[in-house]
């Protein structure tokens, strides 16, 4: 399986260091990746965060490019709903061509309900605006000219004359029930963030590739988890803890669209105490040993057909030399185990 890294920038109101700085750590962690042989880098978005969690994925992205040359760079994710569709398909295209074609887009509908507000878009049309800017997306990738009218978008005769270096931009959706990965799996597309709802998702998710004539082997299904790893446990919580208790309580304490307002103090352990914690399995963070970590993830990677891991190894208050020496125990110690792994699933249909 392909094994990437996730930068998460976040600035805590507590930290002493500069917005800059910080932007500056996670792109050199992101170099450091490469040297390592992380084969991605993928980056996400969030919008008018308290602790200025990054908006823009592209220019970050953009820089990543510039200071290495074989990683794979990508968006995890874009949200469609409050971007322009033809913007979106310039800016990955452009991005594809300086990178020396490296660049997968990753897409989705958006979580938090503070953010739809803000940008005054109805909550309730976020699928439907998701997969009609996906297929005006794809339109431009692969159509010299085409006309457009649907429900959110009307354009006459676009003509997209910046095409992406790769033949074929690899492309990913994010969804999680039923009927999100129906609409992947009939555009032939890749899946991310699917094997978290469980392994009947992905099953479905290959089912129906099968149904419209696509192997699964060809196409990606994608896993998130947060990683911090030394060589004494005790060391690897003592180092970790402040900034999983941050990410976690930032998760908790958002309006999730579909689930309603989440109200009072979030119901997260304190510091110290989220050790006893790590057992929840909706909670995808490893911290521990080598053989610790190594363990729990590849207990989440067996659960289905796991393609593309996408790993978050910097959190808020965290020392560069701690980060770094995790990913080195990473890398040395449990990347060539989760390299190595491939679902029966996948190897069977490869070798048809």
């Amino acid at each position: 399986m392909d094994v990437g890294f996730m930068p998460g920038i976040r600035r805590h109101p507590e930290e002493l260091r500069s917005l800059q700085q910080i932007y500056q750590e996670h792109i050199d962690d992101a170099v450091y990746a490469e040297q390592l042989g992380f084969t991605h880098v993928w980056f996400g978005e969030h919008h008018f965060s308290s602790d200025q969690a990054a908006p823009s994925p592209f220019p970050v992205l953009t820089a990543i490019a510039g200071r290495t040359s074989r990683i794979r760079i990508g968006t995890y994710l874009t949200v469609l709903p409050f971007q322009h569709p033809l913007l979106v398909a310039e800016e990955a295209a452009t991005l594809d061509i300086l990178s020396g074609g490296r660049f997968e887009l990753t897409v989705g509908a958006g979580s938090f309900n503070e953010e739809f507000r803000t940008f005054n878009v109805d909550a309730a049309e976020r699928q439907g605006r998701l997969y009609e800017g996906l297929d005006i997306i794809l339109k431009c990738f692969t159509e010299e000219e085409f006309s457009h009218q649907g429900k959110y978008f009307t354009f006459p005769d676009v003509r997209m004359t910046t095409k992406p270096l790769q033949e074929k931009l690899p492309v990913w959706v994010a969804a999680s029930g039923p009927v999100g990965v129906k609409r992947v799996a009939r555009r032939g597309l890749n899946v991310a963030g699917a094997s978290a709802f469980g392994p009947q998702i992905v099953e479905l998710f290959d089912s129906e590739l099968r149904a419209h004539g696509h192997n699964p082997a060809d196409h990606g299904s994608g896993l998130l988890a947060m990683v911090h790893i030394a060589e004494d446990e005790d060391q690897a919580w003592a180092e970790a803890a402040r900034g999983v208790h941050h990410w976690l309580s930032w998760l908790a304490g958002h309006e999730f669209v579909g689930m309603g307002v989440t109200s009072g103090k979030p119901d997260v352990p304190e510091p110290a105490k989220l050790r006893d914690w790590a057992a929840n399995p909706l909670i995808p963070y490893h911290v521990g040993t080598p053989d610790q970590v190594a363990e729990s993830l590849l207990k989440s990677v067996r659960s289905a057909r796991h393609t593309n891991l996408a790993l978050s190894f910097r959190q808020v208050f965290m020392d560069t030399a701690a980060v770094h020496h995790s990913m080195d125990l990473f890398a040395e110690h449990v990347m060539p185990e989760l390299r190595a792994w491939q679902h029966p699933t996948t190897t069977a249909a490869s070798d048809k």
